[in-house]
């Protein structure tokens, strides 16, 4: 369904609602301004942790993943994904979805990561000193500006999962492509020693909980 064909959901004047804020006239501006609390939220837990960030073992199918740093072209692919997704989305209802959606999975991961940081035994794997120039260089700057911390749930692998969902629900032919794009990067983050097999399977689930809520179960109305 189209964004000008797209009608409100009806609701009963007292039901509790979200409203739809983003429309086709404020889809880049609001979704550039939005990108900056997130990124921000980040960084800070990335950097900065209430307590001592923790090691978790690593499961026998963490041990046998092979250390591939040319994956880490897929892994930083999720840049792009995430402009694609959004640029592709031309349902404005299904599009406020998302954001909520996203913005609320984002603040939820921090807490925990603030709260109950763990990291990643990085040391482990050194990157190869024959390993090519741009991928030594774009993993070097991948280690320096994301810390071995911020692991458990992946973020990286939910964010990734729940904008695929986004298609379920408009232009259901393209969500394979996401849905395959966005388990890629997910994978990556293994190959990259960037995250346990528990972050990627808990990244998961907090998509899954995250879209069901906000794309099946709230309602939202248009602002007046």
């Amino acid at each position: 369904m189209s964004p000008e064909t797209s009608a409100p959901i009806k609701i009963h004047p007292n039901s509790c609602s979200l409203p739809i804020f983003m429309t086709k006239e404020n889809k880049y501006p609001m979704g550039f301004i939005l990108s900056i609390p997130a990124v921000g939220l980040y960084l800070i837990s990335n950097h900065f942790h209430f307590f001592t960030p923790q090691l978790l073992p690593l499961s026998w199918i963490d041990s046998i993943v092979p250390f591939i740093p040319n994956s880490v072209w897929i892994y930083t692919s999720e840049y792009l994904f995430f402009i694609v997704v959004y640029v592709t989305c031309k349902d404005m209802i299904n599009l406020n979805k998302y954001l909520y959606s996203y913005l609320i999975l984002q603040v939820i991961s921090v807490l925990i990561f603030l709260v109950w940081p763990t990291t990643y035994p990085r040391d482990l794997f050194p990157l190869p000193e024959d390993l090519n120039n741009p991928t030594y260089y774009l993993f070097s700057l991948l280690r320096k500006t994301d810390t071995p911390a911020n692991c458990c749930p992946s973020l990286h692998v939910s964010s990734v999962y729940l904008s695929s969902f986004i298609f379920l629900d408009d232009q259901i032919k393209k969500f394979p492509f996401f849905f395959i794009w966005g388990t890629a990067i997910a994978l990556s983050t293994l190959t990259t020693k960037q995250h346990y097999l528990i972050d990627v399977i808990m990244g998961f689930f907090m998509a899954v909980a995250t879209y069901w809520i906000f794309h099946k179960y709230i309602r939202y109305r248009t602002m007046k």
